[in-house]
């Protein structure tokens, strides 16, 4: 069959988020079909900026059995938008829909858009055997479908416990040279020929906010990921590494083995770590193979909003595993959230003096924002803070952005006060740190922008300026 898979852009007041990573799960997709036998051609719109006007030419101009579609949540409104066009276009063509929006918002999905098929979960195997038997939906685990008007799941597909089975993804279909160029290696110092990829898939962990791509946890060896960066360096000169797993300082023994064959292949990375599984050993080690930064889900400077947020840390863990960051050279990345349920003035003061005792500058904190699938989500839903899932979804384009409309306030502070709350909390945050660090500040901002001009050129600089202006004067206006 002819076979097109788009990844739709990542849309928000209109305008499309900037491409950063490769998209392995599209690329697995692809990869699976070809091995069947399939044509198959990729339309990255997120990395392309095709308008739909054009997307739908090229449907028209070809010669089209399926569309797949990879989408989350957050691109809802769009998918259903390319779904009515390809329709239009042409009604026989199978839309198979995958993915998060597709694995926990299938219901939806069906009853509202012009979407044929929902592959709920891991779709490698279930791509392959649907596209067998698109006579006899009953037959394939693992999708849901529409069957006289109502929406039938079948039975749900055992995912791939042993990740080593599966081929590379579809590398050469994709517009490389975007992600390459957008991506880079965090605390590299300059601009690397930059790719991401995953050592496996899941997380042991189980925090209420996060709503995961798969359930249960499974690791690659590492020696198939030591063969993925060799093919990337040798097809793409890359230089760096992004890991993108939500954790991949899980397990010691395979930390210190990634690290041991790593280090001789003169790449830099970055990766995910968590607070309570680092120390100052390990942390050396993974500089020594070539790790630059590790980031942190921290969430909260609060314990009692840690303990809410059922994420297994302490306060003084985050502590000593950013000391312990510091003292081994790498970068901490930290990433906080702000109006998780509990959220007041006084886990606010905490969160500020947590900044203060580890010395950081601070960070945009991501608006608490029910994901579907996520703990917090079903409790939203439970409690009818959501009430009407399709009106959510057409309203959550901006995700967690910091600048996006609050969608749900689970706080007692005032909803249309919250973001105000939140940025004036960053700004103390940011304002504490610099009248300790003056000159810190000033030089490091000057060698971001130095950065910039050498890595994206005088104009882009600028727009960019512009922008994080502009923001930043909404702001003080809506203040």
């Amino acid at each position: 069959m002819n076979v097109l898979l788009i990844q739709p852009p990542h849309e928000y007041e209109g305008k499309d988020r900037e491409q950063v990573f490769f998209p392995i799960g599209l690329g697995c997709i692809a990869r699976a079909l070809l091995d069947e036998g399939h044509v198959v051609e990729v339309l990255d719109l997120h990395a392309v900026h095709i308008p739909l006007d054009q997307v739908s030419d090229s449907i028209r101009s070809n010669s089209i059995d399926i569309v797949g579609i990879s989408a989350m949540s957050t691109q809802y409104n769009y998918v259903k938008r390319l779904a009515e066009m390809i329709k239009t276009v042409d009604s026989g063509i199978t839309i198979i829909l995958g993915w998060a929006l597709s694995t926990y918002s299938y219901k939806t999905i069906l009853e509202n858009t012009n979407v044929d098929i929902c592959v709920i979960g891991e779709g490698e195997i279930t791509v392959k055997e649907l596209l067998r038997s698109l006579d006899n939906y009953e037959s394939v685990d693992g999708i849901a479908f529409k069957k006289d008007g109502v929406v039938v799941k079948n039975k749900d597909r055992q995912y791939i416990q042993n990740l080593d089975t599966l081929p590379l993804p579809a590398y050469h279909l994709f517009p490389m040279e975007t992600y390459i160029n957008n991506l880079n290696v965090i605390g590299a110092g300059e601009k690397l020929r930059t790719m991401n990829i995953s050592i496996g898939r899941g997380c042991p962990y189980n925090c209420n906010f996060c709503s995961k791509s798969f359930s249960g946890f499974r690791l690659r060896s590492v020696d198939s990921v030591i063969k993925e960066i060799e093919y990337l360096k040798g097809n793409y000169a890359i230089e760096g590494i992004a890991f993108t797993d939500e954790c991949l300082v899980t397990k010691r023994d395979r930390v210190l083995e990634l690290c041991e064959k790593i280090r001789g292949m003169r790449v830099v990375w970055n990766c995910q770590g968590r607070v309570n599984l680092v120390d100052e050993k390990l942390l050396c080690k993974m500089k020594s193979a070539g790790c630059t930064a590790v980031g942190y889900g921290i969430e909260s400077g609060s314990q009692k909003i840690l303990n809410a947020m059922n994420k297994k840390i302490t306060t003084d863990q985050a502590k000593s595993a950013i000391l312990a960051t510091r003292k081994a050279g790498l970068y901490p990345v930290i990433q906080m959230m702000f109006g998780y349920p509990g959220e007041d003035e006084e886990t606010i003061r905490e969160t500020i003096c947590f900044f203060k005792e580890i010395d950081h500058p601070g960070c945009e904190f991501a608006p608490t924002t029910p994901l579907p699938g996520s703990p917090l989500w079903w409790y939203s839903l439970d409690k009818e803070i959501i009430k009407d899932e399709k009106e959510f979804l057409e309203k959550l384009e901006g995700g967690y952005m910091p600048d996006a409309p609050v969608l749900v306030n689970y706080t007692d502070f005032p909803t249309e006060q919250l973001r105000t709350i939140r940025e004036k909390m960053e700004r103390r945050i940011r304002r504490n740190y610099i009248r300790r660090h003056p000159l810190h500040t000033f030089r490091d901002y000057a060698n971001r922008l130095l950065f910039d001009l050498r890595t994206y050129g005088t104009v882009a600089t600028l727009n960019k300026m512009r922008g994080k202006l502009c923001r930043q004067s909404r702001t003080v206006a809506e203040q």
